[in-house]
């Protein structure tokens, strides 16, 4: 493993919590909210994230590990790296932070985007241009095998966001991002779903201009997607395995990345510097204003009260009241 602690700025970030859950790899199964919350109902002091990291050139698709370490891509640099919660959790706002804590951990890494931890104990990516594919990582030889590079005989066109649900299966995008007319094969910018043996790969849902962030609800019973370019966000219900019922629009955000809090709360990565947190109904709970735009978001640390936001050249960092995933 090749370490690297350049060109990172560490900076401060926050108090540990105390709280510890049971989670496995980042993935929580949790019932819905009874009442609406509100912004103060979820996060830690005020909705003031902390650059964790940044001088990266564009960060995306954090994933938490069953450690609640974070790693993310790089894209520029073709590069997975991991940030690791120091012991005792986040420490105080202006303590420096270890330079041990971020590391370079795969390199390279085959231009990933989207990353998420199996239960199985390994790392999931979808490979941009020039591979086309969606890859599984093992954690300890760092061997990247292909899992699916071509749909009914043709080249994907450019797999960028995944989830990994419940039971295993796993739910992709794969928008044409960078592709020339004369490079695609797969006309349909859509949804895939691949079952938990990895034996059948389907697609789901299409009728996108550029399928972006997806995410599975709590409860397992929804599936979110994003619409970048047409700047909607959808839901679908799930009716079983690879199975979805009628769309609808969940919100008028064409957003990158998405995640989920226990009551279901979705967090969403619009273009604009903020997040963007909707009940589970689509109502809109409250903003959280940024730096610059997200890429993407999810939950992290020791006890998954901790929002991880990748914001292009930096890492943030935003304790929160609730757990939750993505």
């Amino acid at each position: 493993m090749t370490v690297s602690h350049q060109p990172f700025k560490l900076l401060a970030t926050r108090s540990a919590l105390v709280c510890v859950l049971a989670v496995a790899v980042g993935f929580l199964v949790a019932p819905l909210a009874a009442e609406a919350d509100t912004l103060a109902d979820l996060v830690e002091g005020k909705p003031e994230p902390r650059i964790l990291a940044e001088g990266f050139t564009f960060t995306e698709g954090p994933a938490t590990d069953a450690k609640g370490d974070i790693y993310f891509s790089d894209l520029g640099t073709t590069k997975i790296h991991v940030w690791k919660v120091p012991a005792g959790g986040l420490p105080p706002a202006g303590t420096e932070l270890a330079q041990q804590t971020m590391e370079t951990w795969l390199d390279p890494s085959g231009k990933t985007n989207g990353l998420f931890w199996g239960q199985d104990g390994k790392l999931y990516g979808c490979q941009m241009d020039p591979h086309r594919r969606m890859v599984v990582i093992d954690p300890v030889t760092k061997e990247i095998t292909p899992l699916v590079e071509r749909f009914e005989g043709k080249r994907l066109n450019n797999p960028n966001d995944l989830f990994i649900d419940a039971t295993g299966a796993i739910w992709f995008s794969d928008p044409a991002y960078d592709r020339k007319p004369e490079e695609i094969e797969v006309p349909s910018e859509a949804v895939y779903w691949i079952s938990p043996d990895r034996k059948t790969v389907k697609r789901v849902a299409e009728g996108f201009k550029r399928p972006n962030g997806v995410l599975v609800s709590p409860d397992g019973k929804l599936l979110y997607v994003s619409d970048r370019v047409g700047n909607e966000t959808f839901v679908y219900p799930i009716l079983g395995p690879g199975q979805l019922g009628e769309r609808k629009k969940f919100c008028d955000y064409g957003c990158d990345g998405l995640a989920f809090d226990e009551h279901g709360n979705v967090y969403t990565t619009p273009k604009k510097p903020m997040i963007a947190v909707f009940a589970p109904d689509g109502t809109l709970v409250g903003e959280i204003p940024l730096p610059g735009n997200a890429t993407n978001v999810t939950f992290g640390g020791a006890d998954h009260k901790t929002l991880f936001i990748t914001a292009r050249d930096k890492v943030l960092a935003l304790p929160m009241k609730v757990t939750g995933g993505g």
